[in-house]
Parts: C-alpha cells; sequence; structure tokens
C-alpha cells in the first residue's frame, strides 16, 4: 500500500515502492475541448458518456480522470493496444474502475484541484484530497483524534497534514482492499501507530486482508501544507 499527498495523496497495494502516478491539475483540462481532440481521447462509448454530463465541473473532472487512467495504463499495454481511443475505462462488480478484459488493476482519485490514476498488475488503491475537505468535525468518527495525535507525534506533520494522510489513506485501502460501505469499514480501520519505515500498524481487528503471494502490502506517504 502506499500514500502520498496533493495535499495528500494515498496509494493502497502490495507494491514496495510508489508506482508511477499521472496527474493533471484541473485547470489545465479544457472546459469545452476540442471535438477531433477530444475525439482521439475517449472510447467512443465513453464520448457519448462525456456529452451526457450536463454540469461542467462534472465533465471537466470526469474527463481528467479518464485522461490519467488511459496514461498510467498505456505504460502496461503493447503500443499496438494503447490508443487513448481504444481504451475504454469500465468497472468492475465493486463498481471499481478497470479495463474490461484485462488482468491490470486501475484505481483513480479526484480533489479539488486534480485527478490522478496509477495502473499495475496487482491490487492496489489511490486517493487524493485537499486539506480543507477533510477538516469537519463530523469527520473524526472516521479520523478520531488519538489517529491523528500519533500521526503528528511518529510522523512529524501537521494535525491538518495528519487528518488528511489518514483520510486518503482509508480511502485507498477501502478501493484497494474494501467492499460495502466505506463509513462501517473505515470506523472498523483503528490505527495504533506507525513503524519506523512509515508503515501503519493496525489494531488486530483491522489487520490487512492477505496480500498475493509472495507479495506484502506497502504504504507510501507524502504531504504538504500548498
Amino acid at each position: 500500500m502506499s500514500a502520498e499527498a496533493e495535499p495528500s495523496l494515498a496509494q493502497a497495494g502490495p507494491t514496495l515502492g510508489l508506482l508511477p502516478t499521472q496527474q493533471l491539475l484541473l485547470d489545465q483540462v479544457p472546459a469545452q475541448p476540442d471535438g477531433d481532440w477530444l475525439a482521439l481521447q475517449l472510447h467512443p462509448l465513453e464520448l457519448q458518456r462525456w456529452h451526457g454530463l450536463s454540469w461542467p465541473k462534472r465533465r471537466r473532472d470526469w474527463l481528467a480522470g479518464r485522461l490519467c487512467a488511459k496514461s498510467a495504463l498505456r505504460r502496461l499495454l503493447p503500443r499496438e493496444l494503447a490508443a487513448p481511443s481504444q481504451l475504454l475505462i469500465g468497472s468492475d462488480a465493486l463498481a471499481r474502475p478497470c479495463l474490461p478484459g484485462s488482468a491490470l488493476y486501475l484505481s483513480i482519485s479526484h480533489s479539488r484541484r486534480r485527478a490522478m490514476a496509477v495502473a499495475d498488475h496487482s491490487p492496489l488503491g489511490l486517493d487524493t484530497e485537499v486539506h480543507e475537505a477533510v477538516q469537519a468535525q463530523s469527520l473524526q468518527m472516521l479520523v478520531p483524534a488519538e489517529e491523528v495525535a500519533v500521526t503528528v507525534a511518529q510522523l512529524g506533520v501537521s494535525a491538518r497534514q495528519a487528518r488528511t494522510l489518514l483520510w486518503c489513506l482509508k480511502e485507498a485501502r477501502f478501493k484497494c482492499q474494501g467492499s460495502g460501505s466505506f463509513v462501517a469499514l473505515a470506523q472498523g480501520w483503528r490505527l495504533l501507530g506507525w513503524s519506523a519505515d512509515a508503515q501503519p500498524r493496525w489494531t488486530a481487528q483491522a489487520a490487512w486482508a492477505p496480500a498475493p503471494v509472495g507479495m506484502g502490502w506497502h504504504v507510501s506517504l507524502h504531504a504538504n501544507e500548498h
């Protein structure tokens, strides 16, 4: 599993380090893209969906996520199969993004500022969020004060950064391993602290599900104040 920040991003998967993450600032995505350019970036079925999105912000966010996802997938696919207009990003049985017919794993995340995506041959999850989005007191049931305090003490980050990192960490873990209700699972995933190499130590009840054979879960973290 891994985590970074945008100010906070988290990636979860049985990897040994942070995978190449594709990202786009949302203000880099044209509000009214040229039709010919759009047809080169989207599969015909995706193009239909894009036209069906009526809210401009939703169109921009969705398009940015698809562009990032296709960039992430292209590094793992043969060149003849990697043209963006050939790649149809679908959803699996758990509503997670996927490339139908492929064994690759894919995760997409959006914040108020950017879209990000990562792909690999092993299960993974990715999340990114801005600090101000996760500061509400109502979120303490998912990111309790004691978890924030131990993260501040052991990772040397601010309380603001810690809260965002913990939120993204649990979101990424859910995308990687969870099914059903994120709220129910996140409330049960209680953090005891952090190891010397910044790996989360969970309670026994919140232990990781078994990783694929020969692999172990890994977390990478990054946070900033911007």
